[in-house]
């Protein structure tokens, strides 16, 4: 009866290290082959949108407004408005943190202004206006509620109408 005892110990205790073992190697592995901020990695998380290396330039992105739906006003035609899908991101001066946290901070007034925008307007005055003129007249009105800092562009990864 010992015997079978300290046999099933024996096996027990091999079990439990072949189970640490294959943790520990699994832990060695996983922070040697992290994955890198590849260009492909930096867009399936949105943080970038396209696989050119980045420019050397003075501004970063703001990414975190995430996805708007916004239901355009409707036409005379039209019981109501066609339902628009945008996925902004602004641009700002690199390492001013504190800016990024006014960002964050006001992420949903920046929203806001963004909703009022395209819901004020039906889908083909916003098809007949230019993508110059919208950003500049949503970025002058974004930048007048901002206090520590300007955004300097808006740019949009998504900008479409749902049929």
């Amino acid at each position: 009866m010992k015997d079978n005892q300290d046999l099933l110990n024996k096996i027990l205790l091999g079990i439990i290290a072949g189970l640490l073992l294959v943790i520990l190697v699994g832990t060695i592995i996983g922070l040697v082959g992290k994955k890198k901020n590849t260009p492909e990695v930096l867009i399936s998380q949105g943080k970038a949108v396209s696989l050119m290396a980045p420019s050397d330039t003075d501004e970063v992105a703001y990414f975190e407004l995430g996805t708007i739906r916004v239901s355009c006003a409707a036409a005379d035609s039209e019981e109501s408005g066609s339902i628009m899908v945008l996925s902004p991101w602004l641009a700002y001066p690199a390492g001013d943190t504190v800016f990024f946290e006014e960002l964050s901070r006001k992420s949903g007034a920046i929203k806001g202004i963004f909703q009022a925008y395209f819901s004020a307007r039906t889908k083909n005055q916003l098809l007949s206006e230019t993508e110059e003129k919208i950003v500049q007249i949503i970025m002058e009105e974004i930048n007048a509620d901002l206090a520590l800092g300007k955004i300097s562009g808006i740019y949009f990864t998504d900008y479409i109408f749902l049929e």
